[in-house]
């Protein structure tokens, strides 16, 4: 059920000992001349979705959807139009927030959807989690972030991590009025070096602003992707369950330098 659909006295009656609260969360951004700025953002409200259409006949749990926050930091596209990217500690700042108000509210567990993968994104977020659970507030679980940093790429080309076969691909399944299918047969592969260090990626070298082979984008591989939305039901289950997981190192050390920041 959406928030914003529901009225205060609903929500105070919740049963929160066996409902979750999904969140989702992703910046407008470029996604080269052949998508749109929403990629993500359409990515997220879809997760939420089909787990507020599943989750419960599935778990048991009952799935409540806070309206999309679309907003996020992703400074390695920062220099194009279309994208907006928010200082790390307030995005942390404000997912925190967030994080705050649903758990005065009562909300005892809370599913972040943000399928961004710079990791400026995704350790505000772990960021923010770890300063509310210190707090014993609200437990909350952000499962993407482990996901795209052990997704295996032999399906898809390398690098393929922006606007490339993927992400054409999967929007393709989801909004193929949305794919500008006239010019993605005639862009080249694009990648880049030193993916990770300072610069955009665009002072890199990625000057129409994807990575990856967008021309090998198939609907047949955009429906084989949709399995992944079933990544923040599980994530729900073991959220539930107690069950916690760690992040990549290079992502835990940059979660520990913004949480010295706040």
């Amino acid at each position: 059920m959406k928030i914003y659909d529901m009225v205060w006295t609903e929500i105070a009656n919740i049963d929160f000992s066996r409902s979750i609260l999904f969140i989702p969360i992703a910046p407008v951004e470029e996604h080269g001349p052949h998508l749109p700025t929403g990629v993500d953002c359409l990515t997220a409200e879809e997760a939420c979705r089909r787990c507020d259409a599943s989750l419960e006949e599935v778990t048991g749990l009952k799935p409540f959807v806070f309206p999309l926050i679309p907003l996020g930091s992703a400074p390695e596209t920062a220099d194009f139009p279309g994208t907006i990217s928010l200082p790390e500690k307030l995005l942390a700042s404000l997912v925190q927030q967030t994080l705050l108000q649903a758990a005065r509210w009562s909300f005892r567990y809370c599913v972040v959807v943000s399928p961004h993968g710079s990791p400026s994104h995704l350790a505000s977020i772990h960021a923010a989690i770890r300063s509310v659970e210190v707090q014993g507030a609200i437990e909350v679980a952000e499962p993407f972030a482990r996901w795209i940093y052990s997704r295996p790429t032999k399906d898809f080309s390398v690098p393929d991590i922006h606007a490339g076969q993927y992400e054409t691909s999967l929007m393709l399944a989801l909004h193929p009025h949305l794919v500008k299918t006239t010019i993605v047969p005639a862009l080249p592969p694009c990648s880049i070096g030193n993916m990770r260090g300072p610069g955009t990626w665009k002072s890199k070298g990625a000057l129409d602003g994807y990575l990856g082979s967008p021309a090998e984008a198939t609907l047949e591989l955009g429906e084989k992707a949709l399995s992944f939305f079933h990544l923040w039901i599980e994530a729900a289950k073991d959220l539930h369950k107690g069950i916690r997981h760690t992040l990549p190192p290079f992502l835990e050390a940059k979660v520990q330098m913004i949480l010295s920041e706040m």
